[in-house]
């Protein structure tokens, strides 16, 4: 052990031949050796003078709005004084270790486990927020996984040099300030094994932790592609078993979106580099997903064939590509200044993800991606999702204050409610200047007013925007955003010409399965029966019951992806007075499990529909003008 430190150590100071800056840190990862799953990081501090200090991991980052305790994943913390004698340490929680003797600290070195595939006590990290440590082919580098940062130490540069397998790539929306560098051929490495002589080296800086945070990487070896956005360089990069999934299958999925968010900002975007860095698994996940950065978005999906995730990956790339916009240049000092481990939440989700969803669907209408219809639909069911699955009475700032603590469970409304006050208010504006000014204006001008590096008060965003705006838009802040009053859609649809019923009966065939009574398990890729008791009438007259997973339809096996497809076939070509025959696995009392057939006769059922919008076919001409700027693109 103490020979491998000692390379370690050795190689940490080649990298950094010359001397650093008193108010700079400066990290090295390794990734070309793995042990037990894990891989070291080497730090080399920046200029301590108190004599104790206290080194942290993040408890959150920003984006997540849970808790992930990124400490728990930490190893083996050494500080280290100029002779490699250790100094004394005492780990004060999960996630920090206090250094005594601090103004003698030359070295911190630690190992790190992945979150990936670690069954580590505390919190599922989010998948996209995770790390990945699988030697030779894969490394995912959040880099709240892997650095830390001392206490009231997070505003200075951090200098980060990865060392790799020279086959790898890293694929980020850092620019580097070098690549490829060759390991230093004056370091023995004769009798070691941590770093092989023909590795490479890839150095980055970031201005701040924040910057460091802000810019995830992974390694492995290339499948990239490059779309130009207005100037911009646009990097899709894919990790993919077997290559099921390749980046020009992505680039084709997402590239239209691209260019069509392109043109709702306006023609320019506020980055020159960004990047889609894509991580498909064979590996049982909690959920799939996406996480935004200001310069790149991680992606953590199955490894299943592109055209079964199409829709989704529009819609998720719409979403976190938007986030360009905010928080990147329209935030808060909470998260300008954000503290990772006490951090204090901003009230302002509706803006940060509800306007980012928002403006996910509304350029897809505007610029002919989806119908107008497929876009009703889509507001119906956020619409149906804040009313059922949340509690619509809640105040909006007070589920953003309190999203980590008692209004967790809360968190999704702002991708439901979050983006219907984005319509609401995107209509109200567009009343009062006939249809000439919304939210895409209003974000503009916030944008100009603060950018990248000046943050807006918590407490005064309301009364800017209605200073910039119309005096009425305080009362909307006040009434549904503020306070407990949920939104009136059928008032703010009116202003456009939309008609609004809250809800109807509808006579139909469908599968006899509604949301709400099955569950799907992620290690089998299976759908299986939750609550048989919420089935309809047809559902129930196959006599199937809790437990039973569902493996086929009509002779036909259900596949293990593109479920959805395959579901939408089957209900194509259901007609009344024909037979449907579920087959199902059902584990009997003594615990085996049989193949079971299950056939009913179709039939007609009630089917009840919330939150049904039509267009109005006589719109006066001030709701067509309202209209014409929510839903087409300008001219």
């Amino acid at each position: 052990m103490k020979k491998l430190y000692t390379s370690v150590l050795a190689m940490a100071i080649c990298l950094v031949a010359q001397a650093l800056p008193d108010g700079q840190y400066e990290y090295v990862l390794d990734l070309t050796i793995v042990k037990d799953d894990k891989v070291q990081v080497i730090l080399t501090p920046p200029k301590i003078t108190e004599s104790e200090t206290t080194f942290y991991m993040p408890k959150i980052i920003p984006g997540t709005y849970s808790v992930s305790d990124y400490g728990r994943f930490v190893e083996d913390f050494k500080a280290l004084d100029k002779k490699g004698k250790e100094l004394k340490v005492e780990k004060t929680s999960v996630n920090s270790w206090k250094i005594y003797k601090a103004n003698k600290l030359s070295k911190v070195t630690y190992w790190v486990k992945d979150s990936y595939d670690n069954d580590v006590e505390g919190p599922g990290v989010f998948e996209p927020a995770g790390t990945n440590i699988e030697e030779g082919k894969n490394f995912v580098i959040n880099s709240a996984g892997f650095f830390g940062y001392f206490e009231n130490m997070t505003r200075m540069p951090f200098k980060f040099n990865v060392v790799r397998d020279p086959k790898m790539y890293g694929s980020t929306g850092l620019i580097a300030l070098s690549t490829g560098r060759p390991m230093d051929t004056s370091l023995d490495l004769s009798e070691i094994e941590l770093t092989k002589s023909e590795a490479s080296v890839d150095t980055y800086l970031t201005e701040s932790y924040d910057h460091l945070v802000d810019n995830p990487l992974m390694y492995c070896e290339p499948d990239t592609s490059i779309i130009k956005v207005a100037g911009a360089e646009v990097l899709i990069s894919t990790y993919s078993p077997g290559q099921v999934v390749k980046s020009e299958e992505v680039k084709g999925a997402i590239e239209k979106i691209l260019m069509a968010q392109k043109e709702y900002l306006g023609g320019e975007l506020p980055v020159d580099k960004y990047a889609f860095i894509c991580y498909f698994t064979e590996r049982p996940v909690r959920a799939v997903g996406a996480l935004e950065h200001s310069y790149s978005s991680l992606y953590s999906m199955r490894n299943q064939p592109i055209q079964s995730m199409i829709g989704m990956f529009n819609r998720f790339a719409a979403h976190e590509f938007f986030h360009i916009v905010t928080p990147l240049n329209i935030h808060s000092q909470e998260i300008h200044q954000f503290d990772f481990n006490e951090p204090k939440m901003s009230k302002h989700l509706w803006l940060y993800e509800g306007i980012t969803e928002f403006f996910a669907g509304n350029v897809q209408v505007k610029y002919d991606i989806i119908t107008q219809e497929q876009y009703f639909q889509a507001l119906q069911g956020k619409m149906n999702n804040a009313s059922y699955r949340f509690n619509d009475s809640l105040a909006f700032t007070d589920l953003s204050k309190y999203t980590l603590n008692k209004y967790s469970d809360q968190y999704g409304n702002v991708y439901e409610k979050g983006a219907l006050i984005g319509m609401c208010l995107d209509l109200k504006l567009r009343s009062l200047s006939d249809g000439e000014y919304g939210v895409q204006n209003m974000m503009f001008d916030l944008a100009e007013k603060y950018g990248k590096d000046q943050a807006f008060d918590d407490e005064e965003l309301f009364d800017i925007i209605t200073e910039m705006t119309y005096p009425e838009i305080r009362a909307f802040f006040t009434t549904y955003v503020e306070g407990t009053t949920p939104l009136p859609y059928d008032e703010f649809l009116e202003l456009a010409g939309v008609d609004y019923k809250a809800s109807e009966t509808r006579k139909e065939i469908n599968m006899g399965i509604p949301q709400g009574t099955i569950g799907y398990n992620p290690e089998t890729s299976r759908i299986y029966l939750t609550n048989v008791e919420g089935l309809n009438e047809f559902g129930k007259s196959f006599g199937l019951k809790n437990g039973d997973v569902l493996v086929g339809i009509n002779g036909n096996e259900i596949p293990l992806t593109g479920i959805m497809a395959f579901l939408q076939g089957v209900k194509e070509g259901m007609e009344v007075g024909a037979e449907m025959t579920y087959t199902v696995m059902r584990q009997g009392e003594d615990g085996s499990e049989s193949k079971i057939d299950l056939t009913a006769e179709i039939v007609e059922v009630d089917v009840e529909y919330s939150h049904i919008l039509s267009l109005n076919e006589e719109p006066t001409e001030s709701q067509l003008a309202v209209r014409n700027g929510w839903l087409t693109k300008n001219e």
